[in-house]
């Protein structure tokens, strides 16, 4: 058994050695971005947070107040961890991290209730982890409206002549019904993980673009041969991102509403204009360490400026024009929508359109990166000529 592995480890890094390229190839748009689709979709498999650790202080021990506890230990949201005795108790459960949430339920609270002076009960929420105030903020108050309504309901029933039917007209006088359109499981992997999973991605395309391009810096290739390189390693990009979505698709439920073959249209040319963003500062700059790092720190913060995780309408002016010129900006979005959204063809024309544009732009700052090049090398052999 110890020689077959020692021969294997052998074997792989002399085919290590002998591809060097092919190995990185692997390793950057299949084994890391698959990993992390797959771990992120385990992660993320309960859409929502759920079974919250909260802590609860009752300082009623009503048969109102024992109800709502109740409910709330029913719920799939929240998991009581403890019954705090005071404030500070229940403040350092959530400082240590122990709870994420609290509930203090006021003296008095049943009978402040029947009385019709409206008591309030304390929802506290640890404000360091946005993503379980989002999704158990909601859940907290409808658990608190449906008890409140139930027992509001008893009152009625006991102290009015009022036949079942119209109790809860005058308990819930105004009804209000939600609908949430495209994404109403609220699913938080539904929002964040496509672009997410095609930020991880373009950050491989960027670095693999700046690699190519200092290659073939100072080689003798024509304009349609750097082309065919930047339109491969495009290719290898855009399924890298495809096979990235189909493990959510496949084995994680989720949606995909819109059109499939826009989507790859799509995804290919977005991996078209980071590739070739890659590619023409690698043909630049002569310091190979230096375009890579260039490329990455292009395409890393994409992704928040891009209006991905933070609406493009509550950035400052000058930051909204600014993100219009990313690739991220439109491609992120559109994504996102295909997947939530019965998106047809036609409803992601603009965003083709601006990657294509991107493209052209980029092929002709390659263009004049490749005649400064020619001319630099051009006056080099000339010199070198006249010095022999």
């Amino acid at each position: 058994m110890r020689t077959f592995i020692t021969e294997s480890i052998i074997t792989f890094n002399e085919f290590k050695r002998k591809h060097p390229r092919l190995i990185m190839a692997i390793l950057v748009f299949v084994i890391v971005p698959v990993a992390s689709s797959a771990l992120l979709g385990v992660e993320m498999k309960a859409d929502v947070s759920v079974s919250i650790p909260t802590v609860v202080m009752d300082n009623d021990n009503s048969a109102f107040s024992k109800d709502y506890i109740q409910y709330i230990e029913e719920s799939d949201i929240f998991q009581i961890e403890k019954y705090a005795d005071n404030y500070q108790e229940m403040e350092k459960e959530i400082f240590e991290g122990k709870a994420y949430a609290g509930v203090i339920i006021p003296e008095d609270f049943s009978k402040d209730l029947l009385a019709g002076v409206a008591p309030k009960i304390l929802t506290i929420y640890d404000g360091s982890t946005m993503a379980v105030i989002v999704s158990s903020k909601a859940s907290m108050m409808e658990t608190l409206m449906t008890v409140k309504a139930g027992y509001m309901a008893k009152i009625f029933q006991g102290k009015q002549n009022v036949v079942p039917g119209q109790i809860m007209n005058q308990v819930m006088p105004i009804s209000t019904t939600f609908r949430t359109l495209y994404n109403p499981s609220k699913s938080f992997r539904n929002f964040i993980l496509p672009g997410l999973l095609a930020a991880i991605v373009q950050v491989s395309m960027a670095i693999t673009g700046a690699e190519r391009g200092y290659e073939n810096q100072h080689k003798k290739m024509t304009f349609m041969k750097h082309m065919k390189t930047v339109l491969v390693w495009s290719a290898v990009g855009a399924m890298s991102i495809i096979l990235c979505l189909s493990l959510q698709w496949i084995f994680f439920g989720m949606p995909l509403r819109g059109t499939i073959m826009g989507g790859i249209l799509l995804t290919f040319l977005f991996s078209t204009a980071i590739t070739l963003m890659g590619y023409v500062l690698g043909s630049f700059f002569d310091d190979r360490a230096f375009c890579t790092q260039i490329s990455c720190i292009l395409v890393l913060p994409t992704a928040i400026l891009g209006g991905y995780t933070w609406p493009v309408l509550a950035m400052p002016t000058v930051v909204q024009y600014l993100v219009k010129v990313i690739p991220f900006t439109y491609y992120g979005e559109a994504v996102r929508n295909l997947c939530l959204k019965p998106m047809e063809f036609r409803h992601i024309l603009p965003e083709i359109f601006f990657m294509v544009g991107f493209v052209i732009v980029e092929l002709v700052a390659l263009a004049l990166v490749k005649r400064s090049k020619n001319a630099v090398r051009g006056d080099h052999e000339i010199c070198q000529m006249k010095v022999a």
